[in-house]
């Protein structure tokens, strides 16, 4: 969604201002979107694509141990198990389901806090999310890519691969992981970056309230 800092500011005054945050899982978009529900006088309401998305897998994670955002990671697999192509399908699916699902017409502001593979949803999907919100990519600079695999490995969040994974011979799936991984960030990062209207660095963003999201938001629109 197009619009301009003065567009901004009376759609955020008139309760109606529509935010979605893209990037890669661990890069603080849930963070973000925490911090503009923790002022009650922004007036926001958070839509969490990982809740939403656990929320139509139940079916398949209960009686098997499986809860929160670590356990659909724990359900869903690495890319080299043999059950990872059918749940991450599947994954996608119900991901796709919850998007379509989403009110927009909510009296408050509205921030979506998107799961890491809203950039594989269908162009219908990804088109309405543009007309319907101002999308901020949240980038992960250099450094911080460099922590995403540990964080990925000591505390996994469901991921969904497409085609970046694959595992050479002689090679062990830890190696393998380690190889693409940085593979599968340059695609996202490509994709994130041509679905947003704005991207903003993830340092710049570190340790600021809700209102000085906004403010980095709006600074980055036209007049």
């Amino acid at each position: 969604m197009k619009i301009s800092a003065t567009e901004f500011d009376g759609l955020l005054q008139g309760r109606r201002l529509r935010i979605s945050i893209v990037g890669m899982s661990n890069v603080g978009k849930t963070r973000r979107a925490k911090s503009l529900i923790a002022d009650s006088s922004l007036n926001f309401i958070w839509v969490c694509g990982d809740d939403l998305v656990e929320a139509k897998l139940q079916p398949y994670l209960e009686g098997k141990g499986f809860k929160g955002v670590n356990g659909v990671a724990a359900w869903m697999g690495q890319p080299y198990e043999a059950r990872y192509p059918e749940t991450q399908n599947l994954f996608l699916k119900f991901e796709e389901e919850a998007m379509a699902e989403i009110d927009y017409s909510v009296p408050k502001n509205l921030i979506i806090d998107t799961t890491g593979s809203v950039i594989y949803l269908s162009q219908e999907a990804l088109q309405q999310l543009k007309q319907k919100t101002l999308i901020v990519y949240l980038e992960a600079t250099e450094d911080v890519r460099k922590l995403l695999f540990e964080r990925y490995i000591s505390n996994p969040k469901p991921v969904v691969w497409g085609t970046s994974f694959n595992c050479k011979e002689n090679e062990t799936d830890l190696e393998a992981l380690k190889r693409c991984y940085p593979q599968l960030l340059e695609y996202r990062a490509i994709r994130y970056k041509q679905l947003a209207d704005i991207t903003i660095p993830h340092n710049v963003l570190r340790d600021t309230s809700g209102r000085q999201f906004l403010k980095e938001v709006r600074k980055r629109l036209s007049p």
